[in-house]
C-alpha cells in the first residue's frame, strides 16, 4: 500500500480519545497542519497507511487513511458531522477554544478508519528513492512501508524505483508479532512470571485501553503492555498511566507493569531504570 510518515504533537492531540472514537465510529477526521500537494493526491491509490511520529520520540501508531479532504470549521461546528467524526472531547475543546485552538492554522484532514499500535524507529523508514529518512518531516514524506503490505512485486523488488524492499532483521518473529503477539503472550504467561495469570484482555478504561490486566502469585495486579516492534520511552508514560488507574479503580495498594516488545531503544531503557516497579521483557519467538 502506498504509505506517508507524518508527525503529531501530543501536547496538542490525544491518541487515546482518536482510538476510543473509532471502536464506536466508523471513522475520524485528524487535521494536520500541512496541505497535501494535488500531485501527490493524484498519484496516491486509497486507502493508503499512515506512519505517526510523536514529535520527541518515533513512530509510535500506524493508521489507515480512507481519503484527505480540505480543512473546514463544519469538522467541528456542523453538529450532525462532528457527532460522528470527531470525539467529544475534541469537539469541547473547539468549543471552549482551549489553548487557542480555533487559531491553528489547519490545512488538511485525514479521513482515518483504524488507528493502532506500531512502534518503529523513524529513521528505520525508507523515502520512495531508497534513501533513508534523515529526520522527522514537518509536513509529511511518501515511505515505503516497513510492514510489507502489498508493494513487493514479483521480482521481490520495491514497485518504486526497483529499490529493494526494506526487510526487518527477524522475518518471522515479524509475522508473529504482527498478527499474533496477544494471544502468543497470553500462551505463555508462565514464562513471563511464574503465577502470572490472565484477568482482562484489551481492557477500555478512562485512562486508555489496556492490552492485558493480570494478576502475580502474591495477587497483585500486573498491567502488560504490547509493543510489536521497537519499544521507546513513550510506553513508560503509557504504562504508568493504565497502572494509576488500576491503582485507583481497584484501590489496589501495589501495581506493577510490564512492557514487552520486539526490541527495546535506548531511552527506553534509560527510562526503566527512573522506574523500579516497571520491567520489559523482549520476545524473539520466545520470551526472555
Amino acid at each position: 500500500m502506498d504509505a506517508i510518515l507524518f508527525s503529531a504533537n501530543a501536547n496538542i492531540v490525544v491518541v487515546d480519545d482518536a482510538v476510543r472514537h473509532l471502536a464506536d465510529h466508523s471513522e475520524l477526521y485528524w487535521e494536520v497542519g500541512f496541505p497535501v500537494a494535488r500531485k501527490t493526491m493524484e498519484t496516491l491509490t486509497f486507502p493508503i497507511l499512515g506512519y505517526m511520529h510523536i514529535s520527541g520520540g518515533q513512530v509510535e501508531y500506524r493508521v489507515t487513511i480512507k481519503d484527505i479532504l480540505p480543512f473546514t470549521n463544519d469538522h467541528y461546528e456542523n453538529k450532525s458531522l462532528a457527532r460522528s467524526v470527531k470525539p467529544e472531547a475534541w469537539i469541547l475543546e473547539w468549543k471552549r477554544n482551549a489553548e487557542n485552538v480555533k487559531p491553528r492554522v489547519w490545512k488538511s484532514t485525514l479521513v482515518l478508519t483504524r488507528i493502532e499500535p506500531f512502534s518503529w524507529n523513524t529513521y528505520d523508514f525508507h523515502k520512495l528513492d531508497g534513501t533513508h529518512i534523515t529526520h522527522p518531516p514537518q509536513r509529511y514524506a511518501r515511505v515505503m512501508d516497513p510492514s510489507g503490505g502489498d508493494i513487493r512485486a514479483e521480482n521481490g523488488r520495491s514497485r518504486y524505483q526497483g529499490v529493494p524492499v526494506p526487510q526487518r532483521q527477524d522475518p518471522k518473529a515479524t509475522l508473529l508479532a504482527e498478527r499474533n503477539l496477544e494471544d502468543f503472550v497470553i500462551e505463555r504467561l508462565e514464562l513471563i512470571e511464574v503465577g502470572l495469570h490472565l484477568v482482562s484482555r484489551q481492557l477500555s478504561t478512562p485512562a486508555g485501553r489496556l492490552d492485558l490486566l493480570c494478576m502475580d502469585s502474591a495477587g497483585n495486579y500486573v498491567v502488560v503492555e504490547l509493543k510489536r516492534d521497537q519499544g521507546s520511552d513513550r510506553v513508560v508514560g503509557q504504562i504508568l498511566r493504565y497502572m494509576g488507574w488500576v491503582k485507583v479503580h481497584h484501590s489496589a495498594p501495589s501495581v506493577r507493569g510490564i512492557i514487552i516488545v520486539g526490541r527495546k531503544d535506548p531511552a527506553l531503557s534509560f527510562a526503566i531504570e527512573a522506574a523500579p516497579n516497571i520491567q520489559v521483557r523482549e520476545f524473539h519467538l520466545s520470551i526472555r
